[in-house]
């Protein structure tokens, strides 16, 4: 009986080809499949010159979260966001266009804004591509301000915490 609750488990598991099922998670019109862990992810770290660091990142649908002044840090945990929030985050992350911004420099007076994404490889299996730019906390550009004023957002609701970058 065991044995056919495991082929069951398994079975379920499976698409009819043998390729692994994930939980939910779909390509829309040739999107990439922003739930999975290996695909897209971006991190948001905002740096104060007093020592005040904030960490965010998103891998599909989940939002880590740490914050660390000094020598004391908390690691506030992981959270799923709704697919609403995951989606309109993943719009604003797009719209910052990180892949075609120069790298920009850090900001020792005002503080620094680390934007990083990584984008999956190609179907050949060629590896992750990164791209990382630096933004002073200075910034006026409306694409970061907008990422950042919606990050805080979801870190107050979902953290109870507010964050100050």
């Amino acid at each position: 009986m065991r044995l056919l609750v495991l082929i069951a488990v398994f079975l379920t598991a499976c698409h009819p080809d043998g390729a692994y099922s994930g939980a939910g998670n779909t390509i829309v019109q040739g999107d990439v499949d922003k739930g999975e862990t290996n695909g897209r992810m971006f991190d948001f770290v905002s740096d104060k010159p007093e020592g005040d660091d904030w960490q965010i990142r998103i891998r599909g649908t989940t939002i880590w979260c740490a914050y660390s002044n000094g020598k004391k840090s908390d690691d506030l945990g992981t959270k799923k966001l709704t697919d609403q929030e995951s989606e309109k985050l993943w719009e604003l992350v797009d719209a910052l266009d990180i892949q075609s911004r120069k790298g920009g420099k850090k900001d020792d007076d005002n503080g620094t804004v680390t934007l990083k994404l990584r984008e999956p490889g190609d179907e050949d299996g060629d590896k992750h591509k990164m791209f990382t730019v630096y933004v002073s906390r200075d910034t006026e550009d409306d694409d970061v301000i907008a990422v950042g004023t919606y990050l805080r957002k979801l870190v107050d609701k979902h953290f109870k915490e507010t964050p100050n970058f």
